[in-house]
């Protein structure tokens, strides 16, 4: 009797994707799919189809009580699934989806700062944070170690599905700051989307600027030069608060030559070429260094100047600088 309501079930299930395949086809007809939609009612259909064979193989080849166990539960899958969406759509809370507080936090307390600190309710936080630790270490995320409060203030800043007041936001992390929570991982999270007076602040109140990058192992440095003209701004307020100018990336380029390297002749990162200036006529950097593969910065100003002329391209002010400051430097040595 088991077997027989199995195997009916499973039919059911065929005959549910055939319909569900065939309306599919109807209802598309004529429309053109973009590669990954395509890519991916692709696979959805593929993955019906192994449960379908997931649920009858076993059945087909045994009879056990472990066989017809594991192709009831197969069998089952697209009812149990169907069942949990009609029952959601009755029953919102059943979809209820975690808030980011929850998401990044564990208890009630540490909940009840965090959506405090998503609505940019300063009066609310200041009350909330009274007594607490700022710098517990909240939930492990996507494989991602925990952040404290300040963290997440930063990191919800850019969040389009919270709709964050950036003004409102602002005023948190200025109330979390002079608090006292900890600031060097907090800048690494900033060093993209903050004004240029509050990663002062942040530095101001002890954050290391020689703290590695968000997402990557090179000094933050690395991380702050772009070719905007706040990136350029952050690079050089981060070398002014006493950021190391000597250190090498994971590629073995200084910062003076990670920043030649990227803007080489492009009008997009003609800005760069104001902290290359800066390195060499403010900070007076070692520009000798040579890495494993025999770049130098020398070597990079040559290649870029040659590409230059062939490609007839005007390089800025600060570029020409930067090469006349090299030839007085060589010729003085």
């Amino acid at each position: 009797m088991i077997i027989r309501v199995l195997w009916t079930v499973i039919g059911l299930n065929v005959a549910a994707l055939f319909i569900t395949i065939i309306y599919f086809l109807v209802e598309t007809s004529g429309r053109s799919f973009r590669e990954q939609e395509l890519g991916w009612s692709v696979i959805l259909a593929l993955v019906c189809v192994v449960i379908i064979f997931l649920a009858a193989i076993p059945l087909y080849i045994s009879q056990s009580t472990f066989s017809i166990c594991f192709s009831a539960f197969f069998a089952f899958l697209p009812l149990a699934i169907w069942l949990y969406n009609v029952g959601a759509d009755k029953l919102p809370s059943l979809k209820r989806k975690e808030t980011i507080a929850e998401v990044y936090y564990k208890d009630k307390s540490q909940r009840a700062i965090a959506e405090a600190i998503v609505q940019g309710d300063t009066v609310l936080l200041k009350e909330l944070i009274r007594g607490q630790d700022l710098n517990i270490q909240g939930n492990r995320v996507w494989d991602w170690d925990g952040i404290n409060y300040l963290q997440f203030a930063i990191r919800i800043r850019n969040n389009g599905n919270l709709n964050i007041d950036k003004e409102a936001n602002l005023a948190v992390i200025e109330m979390l700051v002079a608090e006292g929570s900890a600031t060097t991982r907090a800048l690494a999270e900033g060093i993209g989307n903050l004004p240029l007076e509050t990663l002062s602040m942040m530095l101001e109140a002890g954050a290391d600027p020689d703290t590695h990058g968000f997402a990557y192992a090179d000094p933050l440095l690395f991380s702050a030069i772009g070719a905007s003209k706040r990136e350029v701004d952050v690079a050089i307020l981060l070398v002014q608060k006493g950021a190391s100018v000597d250190v090498v990336n994971e590629y073995k380029l200084t910062p003076l030559m990670y920043a030649a390297n990227n803007s080489r002749a492009s009008s997009h990162w003609f800005e760069t070429w104001r902290f290359v200036r800066f390195l060499l006529e403010e900070q007076h950097v070692d520009y000798t260094y040579i890495n494993p593969d025999g770049a130098s910065f020398s070597s990079i100003i040559d290649s870029i100047r040659i590409m230059a002329e062939t490609e007839k391209v005007a390089m800025p002010s600060d570029f020409i600088a930067v090469v006349d400051w090299l030839e007085r430097d060589q010729k003085n040595r």
